[in-house]
């Protein structure tokens, strides 16, 4: 029998949270589920989902619900209650979606989903599950966010066991973002973009994935590209991702971060490549990938493609890393902030291919197991099963 699922996703953006969604949506449809996505405007998620053929509808959010940020300092109760009442109208035309829609269950794909889908869903009568990619936010919005937790969701999916560990009183279960094995593969040539930057095959090329936002440590990684540039001869550098938020606080960062390269006498060095869509070639072209982001990371997706790719990586030791990268097995971990302790990470493995390639076939192994798409669904229809 067929289950309808109704997913909410709030990013207009092809961010983490919407590529492992996307890998799931794939999977659940080869076991019999129907999915519909409401989605928060439209944007490259929708042009993807199109494109997929996935069922997509539009939800009314105010723009002050929209682009409300995590990362901007809470503003009182106060207005986290004003922002939820003015969420109302949204939740109670969502509720209505899903009554229309036949839709058995509901799952929620980012903080902001959780909330309006949790609410709408209760107001339905359908069970709803959270896919928790993130930390609960600090302050006001957080203690209300988990006091929902324990009253929304039947079930809560994490992402890793620290995002986990931040709920308590509620159903949850740790499950690990998929990774598309076949597109991230060791196999991969990277030749087509060192051509496109005009390196030769044998330049060390040191590069960062991510989407353009401050906590994700962009500043760090220049700093790092500074010590490295000082230490080994010809190494150039790359920063691959964009802006995906619309959100309050992410003005300009694309453009402080370059012209803090020419201050720092690096232009030319570090090389901007904004948003691709050829991440797996990318990865292939790097002789070690740096993810250093200052504040805990839920998960770390690019550091499991990365693995999947086979490529060596030297990451930060906090948040969902560790879970997934074993310090010196498949990767190297280095604890967030210390800019010399990540310089001298990557310069070891520059000077070592032998411990390049060992990382990278170890982290291949590890990613097989962790981050297959096929038992990844499987455990979600699982737990559908469970609550329907």
């Amino acid at each position: 029998m067929t289950l309808r699922v109704l997913f909410v996703n709030p990013g207009r953006e092809l961010g983490g949270a919407e590529q492992s969604l996307l890998l799931l949506l794939e999977a659940l449809r080869e076991r019999d589920v129907d999915p519909t996505v409401a989605l928060f405007g439209d944007g490259p998620f929708a042009a993807r989902l199109v494109s997929q053929t996935i069922s997509t509808v539009f939800l009314d959010v105010p723009d002050a619900v929209r682009r409300t940020s995590r990362y901007r300092a809470s503003r009182g109760f106060g207005a986290t209650a004003g922002l939820a009442a003015r969420s109302l109208p949204s939740v109670a035309r969502l509720a209505g979606l899903v009554r229309r829609g036949g839709h058995q269950l509901v799952h929620t794909n980012g903080l902001k989903a959780h909330l309006l889908g949790g609410l709408a869903g209760r107001l339905a009568r359908r069970p709803v599950v959270w896919h928790l990619r993130d930390f609960p936010p600090s302050g006001s919005r957080g203690r209300l966010f988990r006091a929902a937790s324990r009253t929304l969701p039947a079930l809560v999916f994490a992402n890793s066991e620290a995002v986990a560990a931040t709920l308590r009183g509620v159903p949850v279960v740790r499950l690990y973002n998929p990774v598309d094995l076949d597109r991230f593969h060791p196999d991969r040539s990277g030749a087509g973009i060192r051509a496109e930057l005009a390196l030769p095959d044998d330049a060390p090329l040191v590069g960062m994935v991510a989407h353009l936002t401050k906590w994700k440590g962009h500043e760090d990684f220049i700093r790092i590209a500074l010590r490295l540039s000082e230490q080994v001869p010809g190494v150039r550098f790359l920063v691959s991702g964009g802006p995906i938020y619309e959100t309050e606080g992410h003005e300009g960062y694309a453009e402080s971060l370059k012209r803090r390269t020419v201050d720092l006498g690096l232009a030319g060095r570090v090389l901007f490549l904004g948003a691709r869509d050829d991440v797996p070639e990318i990865l292939a072209a790097l002789d070690v990938l740096i993810h250093c982001p200052t504040a805990p990371e839920p998960f770390g997706r690019v550091v499991a493609e990365a693995m999947a790719a086979g490529r060596p990586v030297v990451a930060a030791n906090a948040g969902g890393i560790p879970e997934i990268v074993e310090h010196d097995v498949t990767g190297l971990l280095v604890t967030p902030g210390d800019v010399g302790g990540f310089a001298l990470a990557v310069q070891r493995l520059l000077a070592d291919p032998a411990l390049r390639h060992s990382l990278g076939a170890a982290g291949r192994r590890r990613a097989e197991q962790l981050f297959a798409v096929g038992p990844h669904a499987e455990r979600v229809l699982r737990a559908y099963r469970e609550i329907t």
